[in-house]
């Protein structure tokens, strides 16, 4: 049985990033997720941007999800197809921020701080439910 789209974020995140509305922020969320899963699949696009990304995007895998630091260029065609406004967009893509930073410090295997926080600084994070 899948998972659901939104089992790797934490809900008190997406109440605290959309405090205005995070009931939408729920949906852009969840449609993201299942844009993701729409494509190749969330295990092969990984595979895909692993072998084609410059650097190692990913930075901690599970069972469940995945968490990388990925190229804007990668975040833009996703949000010019989900066709947001900018604010929910930020919104977006800060959700994947809050929760890409606070699974990589709890995580067993994962990069050490500084080499995590680098990797998110230059790049976007994005944290995908495995299905």
């Amino acid at each position: 049985m899948p998972r659901d789209e939104l089992a790797a974020f934490d809900d008190d995140l997406l109440a605290e990033v959309g405090e205005a509305d995070s009931g939408r922020l729920a949906t852009l969320a969840r449609e993201h997720q299942a844009g993701v899963r729409a494509l190749p699949g969330v295990d092969d696009i990984v595979y895909e941007w692993r072998r084609t990304l410059p650097g190692e995007p990913l930075l901690y895998r599970s069972r469940a999800l995945y968490v990388l630091a990925l190229p804007g260029r990668v975040w833009l065609e996703f949000l010019e197809r989900m066709e947001v406004t900018e604010s929910e967009a930020s919104a977006l893509r800060e959700l994947h921020g809050r929760q890409a930073r606070r699974l990589l410090a709890a995580a067993d295997g994962a990069p050490e701080p500084p080499a995590m926080t680098d990797a998110l600084d230059a790049d976007g994070a994005m944290v995908l439910t495995r299905s």
